[in-house]
């Protein structure tokens, strides 16, 4: 077994063995909820120090991140910083983090930029739902309208790349469905009309450049 995978494997254990034997001492001793934080804290700071030891040991910084997060979340919901209606927006943003970090580090590790997109997007509706500004057939339109922008931003980076306007078109025209459902076509035709308005003036403007 390598280096690396040894200290994985004590790491692990480590934190195993830790927060059992704080289970343990919680049957007899009463915990506050800052202990917990606490605790949560400084086992995430054993697994960074295991980390800076080797800084090509990029998984131990997984344990470090959930660590970390589980105690920021906590210390936020104690300190009332956070609204419990944003606690999903909170833990899915935490969870994309990771992955366009990956990408910003890296870009040629696109594919990080799915799992990101998909999280913050599903927050996001989380988000408009508990707050009551997303229902009834609004949720579909939603829905349809954010799986097809990444299909427009991939023909809008590779226009030669015509394959992505099939998908982004379909979607765009169930989306376009449900909306016209919603009784809001009064709105989609002022809007469309400033839109090709708004292109037509830009369209002039670009030549004239």
């Amino acid at each position: 077994m390598n280096t690396q995978q040894t200290k994985q494997s004590m790491a692990w254990g480590s934190l195993l063995i830790f927060f059992g034997l704080v289970s343990l001492l919680e049957l007899y001793f009463d915990f506050t909820p800052w202990t917990w934080v606490a605790f949560l804290a400084v086992a995430g700071l054993g697994t960074f120090a295991i980390y800076l030891t080797d800084r090509t040991n990029f998984p131990m910084l997984i344990p470090t991140y959930v660590l970390w997060i589980l105690a920021v979340l906590i210390s936020l919901l104690l300190l009332n910083w956070l609204p419990d209606d944003l606690v999903p927006l909170f833990v899915l943003t935490a969870v994309a983090i990771p992955f366009l970090a990956t990408y910003l580090i890296n870009p040629t590790q696109w594919w990080s930029l799915i799992p990101t997109y998909i999280l913050l997007g599903i927050g996001f509706m989380v988000t408009l739902l508990t707050y009551g500004l997303l229902n009834d057939l609004w949720v579909p339109t939603f829905v349809m309208f954010l799986i097809a922008l990444p299909f427009y931003v991939i023909y809008a980076r590779y226009p030669n790349e015509k394959w992505p306007l099939i998908p982004a078109g379909i979607l765009t025209i169930i989306g376009l469905a449900f909306l016209l459902a919603t009784g809001a076509a009064q709105y989609i035709v002022a809007i469309a009309l400033i839109l090709v308005g708004s292109w037509l003036l830009w369209r002039e403007h670009a030549v004239r450049v």
